[in-house]
């Protein structure tokens, strides 16, 4: 059973109040932000703690008693991954990195000896393009205007008229909650020769992940993610991949821990995952995630996915009767996560998430999400505004740049919770707010415009 009071007392995030304008009363936060970053609960944060205070050491370089215990804490971590997403061991292993775009880059360099293109999608994060940019040539496919899921039939052509190495998909839309397909892309990648790398960033901890045998078509070759969108502390993530690729590419990061021997004139590189794991890890925050990882398989994927795919059904029925409110992406709840993305009429997106965040304690994201191509097509951007604004935007000159508000559904959110934010955002669509809010901007901060209360 899912008990959401119970894991509600797991997060002491549920706990804190802020000041509202309009009420003497502080209000509990509404932490619908998760799609950023989630928050960490009491066994999670205990891990990680117990881990500094009690074992803290480096891992496979030592023979005292730390040391042994580090290793053998950090080591379990691969497993406990490779048995949630359902991985062979054998044949593949779990390289850590600081973050999923670290990860993202790392399996860039997997593949940059192989011939062919990289193919990406209009969907993805910047994440899973900027990197695949950085190393060769990319091709993008298209996204249906209507909602901006994926177009299959442009992937197939694509598949089809080029030497395609990499398919790179996200597995959830950061912007929409689409679920496209892996393992239908997978299968495709596999026809035409490409390997496919998933982002699974805002999968992880929102749907069951199976990357299949090495052998099966529809197998994942590459999975990225990161513990800081699943339940764990910010800085660590993981790249699972085939020891085979892993073991014939140059090492991702020469250094102390990559290599079996060195002399003044060679060097003799180790095997992966090791090979290309360079310097000391953030091994508490590996044996964080293998806690936060943990801590999802005892609530069940299925029971955190009914949970969401509940909430987000609610929520989507209550949004779309806002007047004045658009709601992008697909509109069932059986196709994508509890991502929930949309603009209101003549309101700009920094001040509804300013006013959500000052007169209703709820915490929203608001912006183009990093990832501009879709939000811009969603919005109908037009290539002439969007030259216009680039052009502003290199001049240093200030200019509202087109994006929205994105509310993102976890474990603890509650119907309690989503009715007030409904409550807010029909407040906001009819302009009756309470406070005065003044509009500023500070391109050094990266940030062209953003409201503040004015008292």
């Amino acid at each position: 059973m899912f008990d959401t009071q119970k894991i509600r007392n797991d997060f002491p995030v549920t706990n804190l109040k802020f000041p509202v304008i309009g009420s003497e009363k502080e209000r509990n936060l509404i932490y619908m932000d998760h799609g950023a970053s989630t928050h960490a609960p009491l066994p999670v944060i205990e891990k990680y703690q117990k881990f500094l205070n009690g074992y803290y050491a480096n891992v496979h370089r030592g023979h005292h008693h730390l040391s042994i215990v580090s290793t053998e804490l950090f080591d379990h971590v691969s497993e406990i991954i490779l048995d949630f997403i359902k991985g062979d061991p054998a044949e593949n292993c779990i390289m850590y990195t600081q973050n999923t775009t670290m990860a993202l880059d790392m399996a860039g360099h997997m593949v940059e000896q192989l011939s062919g293109i990289t193919l990406t999608t209009l969907m993805e994060h910047h994440s899973n393009d900027l990197p695949h940019r950085a190393r060769g040539k990319v091709v993008h496919v298209d996204v249906l205007d209507e909602d901006g899921t994926l177009d299959y039939a442009d992937l197939e052509r694509k598949l089809k008229n080029y030497h395609v190495k990499l398919v790179a998909v996200t597995g959830c839309s950061n912007v929409t909650g689409y679920f496209p397909d892996i393992h239908k892309i997978a299968r495709l990648a596999h026809e035409y020769g490409a390997y496919i790398l998933v982002d699974a960033a805002q999968l992880l901890a929102h749907a069951s992940i199976d990357v299949k045998p090495n052998d099966h078509p529809e197998h994942i070759d590459f999975l990225a993610a990161a513990g800081h969108k699943a339940y764990a502390p910010m800085g660590s993530g993981f790249l699972f991949g085939p020891r085979k690729l892993f073991d014939a590419a140059p090492p991702y990061m020469p250094g102390g821990g990559t290599v079996k021997y060195v002399t003044a004139e060679d060097v003799f590189f180790d095997k992966s995952p090791d090979r290309h794991q360079g310097g000391t890890p953030n091994i508490a925050g590996a044996i964080a995630v293998g806690a936060a990882i943990n801590y999802l398989s005892e609530i069940g994927m299925n029971n955190v996915r009914e949970h969401e795919r509940e909430l987000t059904d609610f929520t989507i029925q209550k949004l779309i009767k806002i007047p004045g409110l658009t709601l992008y992406g697909p509109k069932s709840a059986d196709k994508k996560s509890g991502v929930l993305t949309f603009t209101t009429e003549g309101v700009y997106h920094e001040l509804a998430a300013t006013i959500l965040n000052y007169e209703y304690a709820i915490a929203t994201r608001n912006g183009c999400f990093c990832a501009h191509p879709l939000l811009h097509r969603l919005l109908n951007v037009s290539p002439e505004e969007s030259a216009i604004l680039r052009d502003k935007l290199v001049k240093g000159e200030n200019a509202a740049i087109p994006g929205a508000i994105r509310a993102t559904i976890g474990l603890y959110n509650t119907k309690e919770e989503i009715e007030i934010l409904i409550e807010a955002l029909s407040v906001i669509s009819a302009k009756k707010w309470k406070g005065n809010y003044e509009e500023k901007h500070d391109t050094d901060l990266c940030r062209t415009s953003y409201y503040e209360f004015k008292i």
